[in-house]
């Protein structure tokens, strides 16, 4: 690619260039600038539309001083298998397609000088030496058109470690279900030879990593002389070896590039998602960035579709507890409420329910932001606020879809509140999240929205609070004698054996591997309802659904403490006794 152009003045290089061959006047100059200032956009693409420009004349201008070949029309015969190598959006955004491969070169054309800059961006997307060329707008735009609107776009021969989708389920029964149109990366594949094959590469080893640490997440930041890459695991973010600053934004483009999201915009926050496969595991990335002052930042949340337990009965639940929530969520109707902070296993919980009502003569709807695992035989809806597609715009439609099961994925206001409390007593099973310390808050919660205590007496079926806390690692955990203090403080044994945390290789000195559940089911029996309907306080409710058996989260946490599953530490870093 040409060197770096230097301009002369303060106007754009297309201006100057249309200038010095006398396709432009003074007064045409000036009316483009103000257009140009209301109207964003490509300048090539506005002096086409205006009709002050030809095509291909701004098509010559930019091939002769820019010493690269003029693509004059569009080519007779695409091969299909070039829309495998560079996203449709990413062409439609920047002006460019690819013509034509040979070997390891792909032959792209540009239609404008700026987005001629992302030479370097595409060969880390496509692992191909990129070979520029300059087309007129309209044969780029021709291009694109007869490339992406084939009726079979074969991903064959596609870039480094790109392959199609071959199965839509690879794990089978109700697990996720992808568009088989997507590319997923297979981390099996050697990425290229050349300096954007070490880009890959690092990428690459930087996933390998995570998922062999089982990472919940995965953190890139910037600072302003060094960048650091961190994963979370088992609740705790633990950092790698960093690169160096200067491979910083190569290694977020490629993420960017792979999760389809806008390489060139770094000013504003965006979303996107990986899919990836390793082995004959099939995981997926839930993407997101956002600018800091040094740059990009990008997390990407890991979701394992093969490490989630889509069965109650391996979610850790005790014998009363799941029997409780199993028995009440199989009732006709009523609401079912999940409380817990982020991260803390809500959705899991929620898919596991419904997988359990997952029958061919039911029909289930759901409401989700984000839609996490897509399963079979659930209708699945993503909320886009932008277009006005919001939890309660979404109910008040399922509601006229003949709905037996709904999930909402959070209350957030009080209108999807009532929307949920109308639904469960109009004869559907309503299901969904709320954010309160514990489950008997959630009562108090939505009497604060509004909602009237007969309407929860009446409606609540079963209330479930969890968190996740660190397992300890069975190779170094150590046994010591619980002191008369300890034991009357938290309500545990004087002398009983309990365990607390050491640190070996196996656990990577952290004395803990893994997590597991503590959980709190509260059944809302009669005297649950009447007690709601008076207005009784908290900790009534807590002392009532204690006297009729239930567990709240210390209940739960200690009797993981006394099986030796976790320190006693680790449970009080989430529940605390003094919950009367």
């Amino acid at each position: 690619m040409p060197a770096a152009v230097e301009l002369n003045s303060g106007q754009p290089l297309l201006i100057q260039l249309l200038l010095g061959k006398e396709l432009l006047t003074a007064e045409q100059v000036n009316s483009v600038a103000e257009t140009h200032i209301k109207e964003h956009g490509p300048l090539e693409s506005l002096l086409v539309r205006k009709g002050i420009v030809a095509g291909e004349k701004i098509a010559e201008v930019y091939a002769e001083y820019l010493m690269l070949p003029l693509i004059e029309t569009a080519p007779e015969a695409i091969d299909g298998a070039l829309a495998g190598l560079l996203p449709e959006k990413l062409c439609r955004d920047h002006l460019l397609a690819p013509l034509a491969r040979n070997d390891d070169t792909l032959d792209v054309a540009f239609a404008t000088f700026e987005d001629l800059l992302m030479v370097d961006e595409l060969q880390l997307l496509t692992g191909l030496t990129i070979r520029p060329l300059i087309a007129p707008l309209d044969v780029v735009e021709a291009t694109i058109e007869a490339l992406y609107r084939a009726a079979q776009v074969s991903f064959a021969g596609s870039m480094d470690g790109y392959a199609p989708d071959a199965a839509d389920d690879l794990s089978g029964g109700n697990e996720n279900l992808e568009d088989s149109s997507h590319a997923v990366l297979d981390l099996d594949v050697a990425p290229p030879p050349g300096p954007d094959g070490r880009i890959v590469h690092l990428v690459n080893q930087i996933l390998e990593q995570a998922l062999r640490t089982k990472a919940s997440d995965i953190h890139i930041e910037p600072f302003e002389d060094s960048c650091a890459i961190r994963l979370r695991v088992d609740g705790v973010l633990r950092e790698l070896i960093p690169p160096p600053r200067s491979q910083f934004v190569s290694i977020v483009s490629r993420f960017k590039i792979l999760a389809k999201m806008d390489i060139a915009e770094k000013r504003v926050p965006q979303d996107g998602a990986i899919a990836l496969k390793s082995g004959e595991r099939r995981i997926d990335l839930r993407v997101s960035t956002v600018p800091t002052v040094y740059g990009e930042k990008m997390v990407m949340r890991i979701l394992d579709k093969g490490a989630i337990p889509i069965e109650l009965t391996g979610l850790g639940f005790d014998e009363r507890q799941s029997t409780d929530l199993i028995e009440s969520i199989q009732m006709p109707h009523g609401l079912m409420l999940v409380t817990g902070p982020t991260g803390s296993g809500k959705s899991t919980t929620l898919y596991a329910c419904l997988n359990r009502l997952n029958e061919p003569e039911t029909n289930i709807c759901t409401v989700e932001d984000p839609v996490e695992y897509k399963f079979r035989g659930i209708n699945q809806v993503q909320v886009k606020t932008q277009v006005g597609l919001t939890f309660a715009g979404a109910l008040r439609a399922f509601l006229r879809q003949d709905p037996d099961v709904i999930m909402v994925g959070e209350v957030r206001d009080q209108e999807t509140a009532q929307i949920c409390l109308r639904a469960a007593l109009t004869g559907h099973f309503v299901l969904s999240t709320i954010h309160t310390n514990d489950s008997l808050s959630a009562v108090n919660r939505l009497e604060d929205m509004g909602i009237e205590p007969f309407l929860l007496a009446s409606t609540l079926r079963v209330l479930e609070a969890q968190r996740l806390v660190r397992r300890l690692c069975p190779e170094c955990k150590q046994p010591y004698q619980c002191d008369a203090e300890t034991a009357q403080t938290y309500g545990l044994e004087a002398g009983q054996t309990l365990y607390r945390f050491k640190g070996c290789d196996e656990c990577r000195g952290t004395g803990y591997r893994g997590r597991i559940g503590v959980f709190e089911v509260v059944r809302i029996t009669a005297q649950m309802a009447q007690l709601i309907q008076s207005r009784a306080p908290l900790p009534e409710l807590r002392a009532a659904a204690r006297q009729q058996g239930m567990k709240l989260l210390i209940d739960s946490g200690m009797d993981k403490v006394r099986e030796g599953l976790t320190s006693l530490e680790e449970v009080l870093t989430v529940a605390t006794s003094d919950e009367e």
